[in-house]
């Protein structure tokens, strides 16, 4: 078992200045890890307490530079947030906000989520953000903010927003990012009447809408939804409130790592602490590698194996058991998890035969153009692949040459990366493998400890 005490997880050092180079080798990965906390949970977790009318502690045992964003941004806004043993300690933000700071770095997630909080508590708020970030796309949830009392000093980060959010109907299109959804949602409770927000386009990663409405209701705060999941409305007078030692649950994202190094290798893996209810998007993972051929089982502690008709009665802890090499090459509609792309780009290649990713124009959108990216490195690996639209197609071999990549600073590319180096001839290089501190800083560790090898 990977070890999870808290006093091993300490707050990080943004590194992206400073490139480091990591070298991955075909030791294979198997064994028995814990699932780290889920960061879609802890940013909205994070800000629902700040915005309750009492202080909260959460269950955080592992941060990351996109966490710590969030954390330094509330602090920014007014909030106390205290490091722990076991997580966080959350004093409120103080009603009646006349300035405050959100400094994203990076993190997409902390931005838009953020920029309508600020919005609605504060006279005037000051925001920075770096790397590729402000140049992402905040429409059209600036528009929307600006039809609704608020004005922007710059079109795109570093500027500063004045005037205080109103409710009522925010209309936007839902293929750019689920999170300027989340982020009025988060926000509501703080407006002066009902908030309406209403998808125009059928709302893609509408699963982190579901994650957002879930955490404002274990605060208190009721978030409701139309059949389609495309419109949103929170009556007003509802107010968050603390609560302690609230848990934060396992991350599927980046469980997907493990999971697809044992669809990759045929070796046995299990991770602890997920959740088979939890609505998080990247969930799908598993339907997909049982698709491909690898088998995946929940199992009590003592190894019991749980079908799935009987998990909603089984109150213990479970774990999720895998093995067995995929085979059969993967057709994903990346619509409702654009996430998963680069790992599942590492699971094509060593499938013999094509594997289809389809509708894939968001990803273009996230901290490198992903689907270039994804193709440049599996070409660059010596794979092949080609993009039509916004599908990416890779015919696999099952082997990859190996050599030197770059991540182009994106956290996903470097996991990929690493996955081709366990079917890859030659040792794998990633130029810029520092980017992984934004989701997984102990990733390498972690790596390392199950027996894989990187240097």
């Amino acid at each position: 078992m990977v070890p999870t005490n808290p006093s091993e997880f300490e707050p990080i050092k943004v590194t992206t200045a400073n490139t480091e180079f990591k070298t991955v080798s075909a030791a294979i990965p198997t064994g028995t890890i814990a699932a780290i906390p889920a960061k879609a949970h802890a940013h909205r977790a994070l800000i629902a307490a700040a915005l309750a009318d009492s202080p909260s502690t959460l269950l955080i045992a592992h941060y990351s530079e996109d966490i710590d964003a969030t954390i330094a941004s509330l602090r920014g806004l007014g909030a106390i947030i205290e490091k722990t043993e076991s997580g966080v300690r959350v004093i409120p933000i103080p009603e009646n906000q006349s300035h405050g700071t959100i400094d994203a770095h990076e993190s997409g997630t902390t931005l838009r989520l953020l920029l309508s909080v600020g919005s609605a508590i504060c006279d005037t708020t000051d925001v920075t953000a770096a790397g590729r970030l402000p140049n992402r796309p905040l429409e059209p949830l600036k528009s929307q903010l600006e039809a609704h009392g608020i004005t922007f000093s710059a079109t795109k980060p570093p500027f500063t927003i004045s005037g205080h959010l109103t409710g009522g109907l925010f209309e936007m299109v839902g293929n750019v990012s689920s999170q300027f959804f989340s982020g009025l949602l988060l926000a509501s409770p703080k407006l002066d009447e009902d908030t309406l927000i209403n998808s125009t386009t059928p709302l893609q990663s509408r699963d982190y809408v579901t994650l957002t409405r879930h955490v404002m209701a274990d605060f208190g705060v009721m978030a409701y939804t139309t059949d389609d999941g495309n419109s949103f409305t929170v009556p007003k007078g509802q107010h968050y409130h603390g609560l302690e030692n609230y848990p934060i649950e396992g991350d599927w994202s980046n469980s997907a790592i493990w999971l697809v190094a044992a669809a990759i290798t045929g070796q046995p893996l299990t991770i602890t602490n997920l959740q088979p209810d939890s609505t998080q998007a990247d969930k799908r993972i598993l339907d997909i590698i049982d698709c491909a051929g690898t088998t995946v089982e929940w199992q009590t502690e003592d190894g019991t194996v749980i079908e799935d008709e009987q998990l909603d009665n089984i109150k213990t802890p479970l774990r999720l058991h895998c093995e067995g090499r995929a085979i059969d090459p993967i057709t994903v509609d990346l619509e409702q998890c654009p996430d998963l792309l680069p790992v599942l780009a590492a699971l094509a290649c060593s499938i013999e035969g094509e594997s289809w990713f389809i509708n894939g124009e968001r990803l273009r959108l996230k901290e490198s153009d992903r689907l270039l990216a994804v193709r440049d490195l599996v070409r660059t690996l010596g794979g092949t692949a080609h993009i039509e639209g916004d599908n990416l197609y890779i015919n696999g071999t099952g082997r990859l040459t190996g050599g030197t990549v770059t991540s182009h600073n994106d956290h996903r590319l470097v996991m990929a990366a690493s996955l081709m180096a366990l079917f890859s001839d030659d040792p794998i290089t990633i130029t810029d493998s520092q980017a992984i501190n934004k989701s997984y800083p102990l990733f390498f560790k972690h790596w390392n400890e199950l027996g894989g090898h990187a240097e």
